[in-house]
């Protein structure tokens, strides 16, 4: 007669975001690749995830909305896309990711159509994380996408104009 050993109970959405948060590392089942020259880099999955999980985080350093308006002073503007702001505590903050760090979340594109997934402020450790969840089935292969919300982002004029043709 074989042991079987007792499976591990599975982590809620919001106890598996706190989990990698803490870590600082991205949940694997997930890989970068390059698309095109338009859209750069992108985020894949390489397993399926269910409506409701945590897929990672959008990690940078959190900076006041002041430092915000500085660093987009200087920033070129292919830097600024990487600036998430963000209300915590009735305070206005934002995830500055303009650095290569090799983390996933910064490379997930804008889909104002049909995101598959949505960012939510999330306290952990009593500090404020931005953590992307599924909003729908995500399928192996599928593009991690998100609504980046009402901005008038250039690439969305550009990408209305080849659906349009």
């Amino acid at each position: 007669m074989s042991a079987t050993r007792p499976q591990r109970a599975k982590r809620n959405a919001k106890q598996d975001a706190a989990y990698y948060c803490s870590l600082g590392k991205d949940k694997e089942g997930f890989e970068a690749k390059y698309i095109d020259s338009f859209k750069g880099r992108g985020v894949f999955s390489c397993r399926p995830f269910e409506k409701g999980d945590f897929l990672f985080e959008y990690r940078g350093e959190v900076i006041t909305k002041k430092e915000q308006e500085n660093r987009e002073r200087i920033y070129h503007n292919a830097l600024k896309v990487f600036m998430f702001d963000f209300q915590f505590n009735g305070q206005q903050l934002c995830v500055d990711a303009a650095r290569e760090d090799g983390s996933l979340g910064r490379l997930v594109n804008d889909d104002e159509v049909n995101p598959n997934s949505k960012i939510k402020v999330t306290r952990v450790d009593g500090r404020p994380h931005l953590c992307l969840f599924a909003i729908k089935d995500i399928g192996s292969g599928e593009e991690i996408t998100y609504n980046y919300g009402n901005s008038d982002w250039p690439w969305r004029s550009k990408s209305d104009l080849s659906r349009s043709t």
